[in-house]
């Protein structure tokens, strides 16, 4: 019970840190400067954690380079996605099509091995498209909401991406990972908000914000790692899926994000569809290696 509190700790932290966005929009700060403020805290956390450098040379001998920079592409692609995703649709719901991954991973994984898909498989793919359909059913607009699922989704798919990718760097430890592949997206983003526009300074309370929000990503993440290693990744993954209620709880109590009751069918059915693939992919991980 006492190790399970580091999973829930985690998703605890990561839905503080994704709530935290519309109201730092509010504040008029730049996606590229909050997305900065984030690698960059979660960059030296990192650094703090492993009790070292960056070494380009450790990278270059265990020739790590290609996949080191991939990964770190992709990060800061599925992340400026999803942000990009919350200004179309709530927190919540954005979060909740976000935790489509393991259904996205799963088929990519299959059609790579050249897997059948079975028909339980199949019926859960057409269970979370209803549930999507049902979620992008909005008074705002099926057309706003519309780009926002499809932002969402594409963070999704980078995502799955970077869960398939991952394991082509294993040689390193986890925390040197997160050190090797957030020092770019770090510095892409800080590139890009200094050439967004002309320079311009955010307010204190802007800037204290983004900082706060990514010490949260980092917390969570120092807890996701602690629950790994000590309770394994089957029961982690399952206790994660806490995390897009939390953010939907959130987005309720701070910004009155309401949801129809349709939404809320379809929050369902995707939590159902992509519960029941992650569960079913984990044991057949867990199979393999036995």
């Amino acid at each position: 019970m006492f190790v399970i509190r580091f999973a829930l700790l985690s998703s605890l932290f990561y839905a503080l840190n994704v709530s935290m966005i519309p109201l730092i929009y509010t504040l008029e700060v730049s996606a590229f400067l909050f997305l900065f403020i984030r690698f960059g805290t979660t960059f030296f956390t990192s650094l703090v954690i492993t009790k070292s450098l960056f070494s380009y040379n450790k990278i270059k001998q265990q020739k790590l380079g290609l996949w080191v920079l991939i990964l770190s592409l992709l990060f800061g692609v599925q992340s400026w996605l999803y942000v990009e995703a919350v200004k179309y649709m709530s927190v919540g719901l954005a979060s909740v099509v976000l935790f489509t991954y393991p259904l996205i991973t799963y088929l990519i994984v299959s059609l790579n091995s050249r897997r059948k898909l079975d028909v339980s498989t199949i019926l859960m793919f057409l269970l979370a498209i209803i549930g999507i359909a049902a979620i992008s059913q909005s008074e705002d607009g099926f057309y706003t909401m519309a780009i926002g699922i499809v932002l969402a989704i594409l963070s999704a798919i980078s995502y799955s991406l970077i869960l398939i990718i991952t394991p082509k760097i294993s040689a390193l430890k986890n925390w040197e990972i997160v050190k090797y592949t957030t020092l770019i997206p770090a510095l892409g983003f800080l590139y890009l908000f200094l050439n967004e526009t002309s320079f311009y300074w955010p307010s204190n309370q802007a800037l204290i914000l983004s900082l706060v929000s990514g010490v949260f990503f980092a917390t969570g993440m120092l807890f996701y790692h602690i629950s790994v290693k000590k309770y394994g990744p089957v029961r982690t993954a399952n206790i994660g899926y806490t995390e897009p209620l939390l953010v939907l709880i959130f987005g309720f109590i701070a910004y009155l994000d309401a949801i129809t009751f349709i939404q809320g069918i379809g929050v369902i059915l995707v939590a159902i569809a992509s519960i029941t693939i992650e569960k079913r992919q984990l044991k057949q991980n867990n199979n393999s290696e036995v």
